[in-house]
């Protein structure tokens, strides 16, 4: 078993501050209900403690984590690799912009609670409401985190498919295509849509992110795991891929355009 590495600890204990916010508790009052003092979950949070196995079990318990935090110290200290979503996260804060090409679903920054339920439930019909409950949190706050500030700017291209082969004509649907109509209105994200077909899209979704320091990384999706890609011909094929992906696509007004077709069609129904 490999020694964490105070990067990863502080990684870990990023995860524990943003999940302690979400939850509405101060360092003192979580340290009280774990029977330790504030300062102990300070020096957690900032990498400087090492959780123990007590610790684990009490902070997901109390804050409702659903095991999360307890799996993501595991992985980091056993693989001594960063956490995917936990780097995910911090990216998607730290980034200037964010473009983003998915051909299935609607970017997880753009979910509605809704949708992003329906689709975690879809996905993995097996698990528990607990474990729904908490990777919807978690989406969420990254979400509202988005929402909430001016960067990073998204520009994203999508598949038609995700208009024309719906995963659901429910109320979520809806909601959701509402949602994201309103926010290609206002100027907050970038979108277009690229008719199905053959294109460099083929590859699967990836995101490429610009820090506001530091190289371009970018993301390629999976169903296990995320994979992270941060050597420069690699980026740069990306970044091509999604340049192509944009000339193929519909213009921003014309994707407008087909987006209010599609939401025309289900409230029909």
């Amino acid at each position: 078993m490999n020694k964490v590495s105070p990067e990863i600890a502080e990684r870990w204990g990023r995860a524990l501050q943003e999940r302690r916010t979400m939850r509405g508790m101060t360092q003192s009052a979580l340290g009280r209900a774990l029977g330790i003092r504030g300062t102990a979950i300070s020096n957690m949070e900032r990498g400087i403690r090492a959780p123990s196995p007590e610790n684990l079990r009490l902070l997901d318990s109390t804050l409702q984590a659903g095991g999360r935090l307890e799996r993501l110290w595991k992985e980091l200290k056993n693989n001594g690799q960063l956490a995917w979503l936990g780097k995910l996260s911090e990216l998607e804060r730290d980034a200037v912009s964010l473009l983003e090409y998915q051909p299935l679903l609607f970017p997880s920054l753009l979910q509605t609670e809704q949708y992003a339920r329906m689709v975690m439930r879809a996905i993995s019909p097996w698990v528990s409401q607990e474990e729904i409950d908490s990777s919807a949190d978690a989406r969420m706050a990254r979400a509202r985190r988005f929402l909430d500030s001016t960067s990073p700017v998204l520009v994203t291209v999508l598949s038609e498919q995700i208009l024309t082969t719906p995963i659901d004509r429910s109320k979520a649907m809806v909601e959701q295509l509402e949602h994201v109509l309103q926010l290609a209105q206002g100027g907050r994200v970038t979108l277009q849509v690229v008719p199905v077909g053959k294109h460099p899209g083929l590859v699967g979704p990836f995101k490429i992110f610009a820090p506001s320091e530091g190289p371009e990384v970018v993301y390629v999706e999976s169903a296990a795991r995320g994979q992270f890609v941060d050597a420069s011909p690699a980026v740069a094929d990306f970044k091509l891929r999604f340049g192509h992906l944009q000339a193929e696509a519909l213009s921003p007004g014309q994707s407008v355009d087909r987006l209010k077709e599609t939401l025309e069609g289900l409230t029909d129904d």
